[in-house]
C-alpha cells in the first residue's frame, strides 16, 4: 500500500531561544525533513522579541509518534476502527484524527494525576515549556506527551517506540546507584552512634565509661550497617548486576575452565580416534596391495605351474595363499 503523503500542519507550538516565550502559531518558515515520520521543520517569529522560533521539541515527537504508529492491532480494534471510518473520510482526514480520542484521553487520564501547576512538581525545575503557557494548559505537557508515547505504543503492539525512554530510565538508574556507592564507600559500610538513655525526668545522657587500664572516659557505641547498603544490594539484585548474573563469580569462572579443558580434551580424543582411523585404513588397503601382488607372482611362479601339471589337476593358487597367510 502506498503510503499517504503528510501534509504540513496548519498551526504549530513554538518556543522561542532569546525570550523563552512558548506560543502557538502558523508557521512562516517550514523546511523539508525527510529524515523524520513527521518530514517537516518549522519556524515562526516571536510574537515578544520578533526572533525566529523553531518548533517545540516535545510536539515534534508527538507528530513523529502519530505517523509511525500502525493502527489497532487486535480484531477488536480493528472493528472500532471501521466503525470510526465509517463516513468515508478521505485518507488525509483519516491519518489526522486517527490518534484524537487517544489524544485527548491522555489529556484527560493525566490532568487527574498531573494537571497543569508551574514549578511545582520536582521535574518543573528542569523544564523548558514557558511558565504562562503552561498555566494555561489542563494537563501538564511533559506529563501528556509521555502518557501518549506510552498509549501509542501499547496500542500499536510497537514497544521499541519506547526505546529511548528506557535507556534514559536506566541511564538514571545506573547514575543512582553509583551516588549510592560513593556515599557507601565515604561514610563506610557501618555507621557508629554514641549509644544513649534518658532518665525519669527526661534528661538524655551519653552512655560513657571509663577505661581500667588508662583512666580514660570513653563513649559506648551501637555499630550498625549503612542504610543504603540494603537498598543498593536489592536494586542490584533485581536488575541482574549481581557477579553470578554476570557469570564473573570464582566458582564460575572455575567451572567454565573445566568444561573448556573437558571439550578440548574430548576433543583431542576426537582427533586422536580419527587419526588411529585413517591410519588403521591405510594398513588394510596396503595389505589388500601387498596380497594382490603375492596372488599374481604366485600364478606365474613356473615350479607351481609344473607341480599343477604333474598332479594333473589345477589348484585353487588364490586360497592356498590366502589360506597359507592367515594360517
Amino acid at each position: 500500500m502506498k503510503p499517504v503523503p503528510v501534509e504540513p500542519a496548519g498551526s504549530v507550538t513554538f518556543r522561542c531561544a532569546d525570550c523563552k516565550k512558548t506560543f502557538d502559531a502558523k508557521p512562516t518558515r517550514t523546511e523539508s525533513a525527510p529524515e523524520r515520520a513527521h518530514p517537516y521543520r518549522y519556524y515562526s517569529s516571536c510574537p515578544e522579541c520578533e526572533s525566529e522560533s523553531p518548533q517545540v521539541h516535545w510536539q515534534v515527537g508527538l507528530f513523529n509518534a502519530h505517523l509511525k504508529a500502525t493502527g489497532p492491532k487486535t480484531n477488536q480494534g480493528k472493528a472500532a476502527s471501521a466503525a470510526n471510518l465509517a463516513g468515508h473520510p478521505t485518507p488525509e482526514e483519516a491519518r489526522i484524527t486517527r490518534f484524537n480520542a487517544m489524544k485527548h484521553g491522555a489529556s484527560s487520564k493525566t490532568a487527574m494525576y498531573f494537571p497543569a501547576k508551574p514549578d511545582k512538581y520536582p521535574h518543573c525545575k528542569t523544564c523548558d515549556v514557558d511558565r504562562d503557557y503552561c498555566s494555561q494548559q489542563i494537563a501538564c505537557l511533559k506529563r501528556s506527551d509521555l502518557m501518549l508515547r506510552v498509549l501509542v505504543a501499547m496500542e500499536s503492539g510497537d514497544p521499541t517506540a519506547l526505546q529511548d525512554l528506557h535507556a534514559i530510565n536506566q541511564a538514571n538508574f545506573m547514575a543512582i546507584l553509583q551516588d549510592m556507592m560513593q556515599a557507601l564507600i565515604a561514610d563506610g559500610v557501618a555507621l557508629k552512634n554514641p549509644a544513649f538513655g534518658f532518665d525519669k525526668d527526661g534528661n538524655c545522657s551519653i552512655a560513657r565509661y571509663a577505661d581500667s587500664a588508662t583512666g580514660e572516659v570513653r563513649t559506648i557505641e551501637e555499630i550498625k550497617a549503612h542504610p543504603l547498603l540494603k537498598p543498593m544490594m536489592e536494586m542490584i539484585g533485581r536488575n541482574n548486576l549481581s557477579l553470578a548474573d554476570l557469570n564473573m563469580t570464582p566458582k564460575i569462572q572455575a567451572d567454565q575452565g573445566i568444561q573448556q579443558g573437558q571439550l578440548q580434551q574430548e576433543e583431542e580424543e576426537k582427533e586422536s580416534a580419527q587419526e588411529y582411523r585413517k591410519k588403521m585404513e591405510n594398513q588394510l588397503s596396503d595389505l589388500r596391495h601387498k596380497i594382490g601382488r603375492s596372488q599374481l607372482r604366485a600364478s606365474q611362479d613356473p615350479i607351481l605351474i609344473e607341480h599343477q601339471q604333474d598332479d594333473g589337476e589345477p589348484k585353487d593358487i588364490e586360497a592356498e595363499v590366502v589360506n597359507g597367510s592367515t594360517s
